[in-house]
């Protein structure tokens, strides 16, 4: 059934596009977003990740990490589950390789290689990728360790062990796609 879904979900996608081609309606005024986005290459995008689920990063990371979350809980639910942040503007400080991105308490790996290089401060993305749960802490030390008393990360500890890592990612124009499919899952955490 899945797989089936997944044809039928591209097929509609190709034939969509083709039209749009086909009548010109991707033609606007010279200079707006529309044209921008439109001129835009679209990569690949995999047909499992039209189930993604729309969330944010503190939300998902509040999920796992804050004091009515629960770790165990955060990680049978969410870890390998496909997410989508969308609306991200991007800042140099994200900017760390041509394949990473750092945004709020994850780290975020391409999966194209050169993807983030291509990223300037200033755009505004739609992150979708994989979630692989809390990259792990040092040994030895609690994960109480690593947050202050608001439970934000200590500033001392602003590095990537325990934030949330994200691989095969993709970046997209922010709204240029209709990600998740229609009828797609929402994010409920889990408290």
């Amino acid at each position: 059934m899945s797989k089936m879904l997944n044809i039928l979900i591209v097929l509609v996608i190709t034939l969509v596009s083709g039209l749009a081609f086909l009548t010109g309606s991707c033609k606007t005024n010279s200079g707006s977003i529309a044209t921008q986005v439109s001129q835009a290459v679209i990569p690949y995008i995999p047909p499992s990740y039209y189930a993604c689920i729309p969330t944010s990063i503190d939300d998902l990371f509040k999920a796992y990490f804050t004091r009515y979350g629960n770790l165990y809980l955060a990680e049978q639910a969410y870890n390998d589950q496909i997410f989508l942040f969308s609306g991200i503007r991007v800042v140099d400080s994200m900017l760390i390789d041509d394949n990473t991105l750092n945004y709020g308490n994850a780290q975020i790996i391409a999966m194209q290689p050169g993807a983030v290089g291509k990223l300037k401060a200033g755009d505004f993305i739609d992150i979708v990728g994989i979630n692989r749960g809390p990259m792990p802490f040092a040994e030895g030390q609690p994960i109480t360790s690593w947050f202050d008393e608001t439970g934000a990360i200590a500033p001392e500890k602003q590095n990537v062990q325990g934030w949330l890592n994200f691989t095969d990612c993709i970046f997209l124009p922010s709204g240029s796609v209709q990600l998740p499919a229609p009828g797609g899952a929402a994010f409920v955490p889990i408290y």
